[in-house]
């Protein structure tokens, strides 16, 4: 059975997936290929490249050949430190997304011990730790304003609520233009695609808590189904019954 794990600040989809089509993701991605290779094409480039690692940076356009692979993918926030670390951590890339893991043997082992005997969602956060590297001390890294922490917390409290724009700017004594610009500085990823990948979170969230696919979309902010289906399919390149519908089979879990 695949599953999905959600985390505050991280996310993992471990099992079987289709062929990803183009997308751009609200958060960063590992994806790694546990039994064998898949491909992957960026924006801008007519050349798929085959990879057992890849991180995709958020916002970045690109599409998966999975080619039957079992994916995991680790979504880690843009804002946080799992992200630059990753990065450093990657040993190959001349564009924008970066492949092969330094330590990508030990990964794949981890990885792969996880979907063949899984753990309860707590363990598999601790396993995740020592397959991310610390940040490293030489480099400092700017903080993100204090009002921008603020909005992303408060987006972050409650994964069964979705904020509008107006409320957001409100929180932080902003005016929602204002808001935009000052989100996309301090983060790199527009305020909106952010939002709606925790609105995506929120889905999956009422579905752990045994809503319907229509209702959780309702209630995580989208107009109605149509709506959610092609946000859904915008964020991730599938379309939500490859994760929510029975034939899928993946089983929801928040931690």
């Amino acid at each position: 059975m695949s599953k999905l794990y959600l985390w505050q600040n991280r996310g993992l989809f471990i099992g079987h997936l289709p062929d990803i089509s183009e997308h751009r993701l609200g958060s960063a991605a590992l994806c790694v290929g546990i039994d064998k290779p898949f491909r992957v094409l960026e924006s801008e480039s007519s050349v798929w490249q085959e990879c057992r690692s890849v991180l995709v940076p958020p916002g970045c356009l690109n599409a998966i050949q999975v080619g039957g692979a079992i994916m995991a993918i680790l979504f880690v926030e843009p804002e946080g430190p799992d992200y630059p670390a990753l990065q450093n951590a990657m040993l190959e890339g001349e564009w924008q997304c970066l492949y092969e893991l330094a330590h990508e043997p030990e990964v794949l082992a981890a990885l792969r011990e996880i979907w063949e005997h899984p753990p309860d969602a707590s363990a598999i956060h601790d396993l995740l730790d020592p397959l991310i590297p610390p940040p490293d001390p030489q480099e400092r890294h700017h903080p993100l304003d204090g009002r921008i922490q603020r909005v992303i917390r408060l987006m972050k409290e409650d994964l069964t609520h979705s904020y509008s724009m107006t409320e957001l700017a409100e929180y932080v004594n902003l005016s929602p233009t204002r808001l935009v610009h000052l989100f996309k500085e301090e983060v790199g990823v527009p305020i909106r695609r952010f939002r709606q990948w925790h609105r995506m979170r929120v889905v999956a969230a009422l579905i752990a808590k045994d809503q319907t696919l229509t209702d959780a979309a309702l209630g995580a902010g989208f107009a109605d189904s149509s709506h959610f289906s092609r946000a859904f399919r915008n964020m991730f390149g599938i379309t939500p019954s490859s994760v929510f519908g029975r034939a899928a089979n993946v089983r929801i879990v928040i931690a």
